[in-house]
């Protein structure tokens, strides 16, 4: 595993996995270092999504001084 690059917390606009989804629940959380990712929830409200991603960000750099969310779109 490469723990050089931050692990960060992204908020994103899904897209095939929000079709049919209501308009306001298009929002993804996506876990990413480097060039690997993975979608943790799709089909959020951007505040929601957002809410989520602070608690993760929260658990996930709980040793480290600065959290990382990005917020996307």
């Amino acid at each position: 595993m490469n723990t050089q690059q931050p692990l960060t917390v992204e908020i994103d606009i899904g897209s095939a996995s929000t079709r049919g989804r209501p308009p306001d629940h298009h929002w993804m959380i996506r876990l990413r270092r480097g060039d690997k990712s993975v979608i943790v929830n799709v089909g959020l409200t951007r505040i929601a999504a957002e809410h989520l991603a602070d608690h993760i960000a929260e658990i996930v750099h709980d040793d480290q001084t600065e959290e990382e969310v990005t917020p996307f779109a």
